[in-house]
């Protein structure tokens, strides 16, 4: 399967890391320059890293957005996760939408009509 993963901190890059050892195909969109890092040392390939912000559609489609079989949001902010997860679902029609709520109280706004399929909430 093809899966991008929007953040690559600690819990993005340990996804990255299970989906990669099954044999899935992974891009991870990152920003911040310490995860970056970070999943290199865990053994993140280069080329399954894109430098930039999961809101950004022209990286999203540069990340294979339009033929993935699913996206997980799971940076550490909702509101980024949740724009991520509205513009795969209502913008690229990706099947399977999955989001990280970081804040409990926000977990109601993780449903299918904010474009998640399934949530995980801390």
């Amino acid at each position: 399967m093809k899966i991008i993963i929007v953040g690559g901190g600690q819990v993005g890059g340990y996804i990255a890391s299970l989906l990669i050892e099954n044999g899935n195909s992974v891009i991870v969109i990152e920003n911040k320059e310490r995860a970056l890092q970070a999943l290199k040392n865990n053994g993140i390939k280069k080329e399954c890293i894109l430098v930039g912000d999961g809101t950004d559609a022209l990286l999203l489609e540069k990340a294979g957005v339009r033929s993935c079989s699913a996206l997980v949001c799971a940076t550490g902010r909702d509101e980024t996760n949740l724009t991520a997860a509205m513009m795969a679902k209502f913008e690229y029609d990706v099947p399977k939408v999955v989001a990280r709520v970081n804040n409990p109280k926000n977990a109601w706004l993780f449903n299918a009509g904010m474009g998640v399929d399934v949530k995980i909430n801390q």
